[in-house]
């Protein structure tokens, strides 16, 4: 069942996607004070004015390039939980996640937009690598039969991520020409968090049976997790599905998009993430 200690660590691995909720809409509310920062920089370096379509395509790059080192982040997590762990690599990413919000913390400050996209960049590749590793951490930590409800608490994370920066984000609060640099740098208050709560919930169990080969840590894991000292059949759970993992044939990315009998699942998966971005919810 749901322990408190499960639901402990879910709580903490989940600031990681409201993390990565916050920076995909705090950008939004304050655009036009970012872009008068813009061209007060601009007339400060070059004595002139920067017209309000070079404001407009700069501001689009500090949008964007959130997204460019999203996708960075996102090819880079299944590398990053092999190697240090769903746990190590969620606690090492917060370096990226505190750095990034420092840059864009202290853009003004620096007097430089190019702070602003280099920090927007790293705090992409922070929000990547946690959409990677939160979701593979919660799944692999929840009992098989909470596995499927406990999925959703990502989503819910995301969403309340995003409605906390619209709602710092208005006039009254933070929008503001003095505000905004607070209000893009309050994107380390979640990383500071998880590096608080996380360091006490234990490893994934499945890492450290599978990956790792470690069965005693594995036991160890699961009994702070579940409450109780009968945790034979999620080992044998775990057993099972490295056995049918050993078993399966590894095929090539043309071989699945030839595949006849895998074309319906693609079909349905690649129509799926299209419905959800195309809908316009992130917009």
């Amino acid at each position: 069942g749901l322990t408190f200690f499960l639901s402990y660590a879910i709580l903490a691995a989940v600031l990681g996607m409201l993390q990565f909720g916050y920076n995909t809409g705090v950008i939004n509310a304050p655009e036009q004070n970012i872009e008068h920062f813009m061209k007060d920089v601009y007339k400060a370096r070059y004595g002139e004015d920067l017209s309000d379509d070079s404001a407009r395509g700069l501001y689009s790059i500090a949008v964007s390039i959130f997204a460019l080192g999203g996708m960075l982040g996102g090819f880079g997590g299944g590398t990053v939980a092999n190697k240090f762990g769903r746990k190590g690599g969620l606690l090492l990413n917060n370096v990226l996640g505190i750095t990034g919000a420092c840059l864009m913390w202290c853009t003004k400050i620096a007097n430089s937009y190019e702070i602003l996209f280099f920090g927007r960049f790293i705090i992409g590749v922070n929000c990547g690598l946690n959409t990677s590793l939160v979701p593979m951490y919660i799944s692999e930590i929840a009992p098989l039969n909470l596995r499927g409800g406990l999925g959703t608490v990502n989503q819910l994370a995301v969403t309340v991520g995003l409605l906390l920066s619209q709602v710092l984000g208005i006039e009254q609060i933070l929008g503001t020409n003095d505000g905004w640099p607070l209000l893009l740098g309050l994107a380390v208050c979640p990383a500071l968090l998880q590096l608080v709560l996380l360091p006490i919930c234990p490893e994934s169990p499945r890492y450290l049976l599978i990956t790792k080969q470690w069965e005693e840590e594995a036991r160890k894991a699961l009994r702070r997790l579940r409450a109780s000292n009968q945790v034979e059949e999620d080992i044998e759970e775990m057993r099972a599905e490295e056995r049918a993992q050993q078993a399966e044939a590894s095929i090539s990315t043309m071989e699945l998009i030839c595949s006849p009998t895998l074309r319906t699942p693609l079909i349905i998966g690649v129509v799926m993430q299209l419905s959800q971005q195309l809908s316009g919810i992130n917009a």
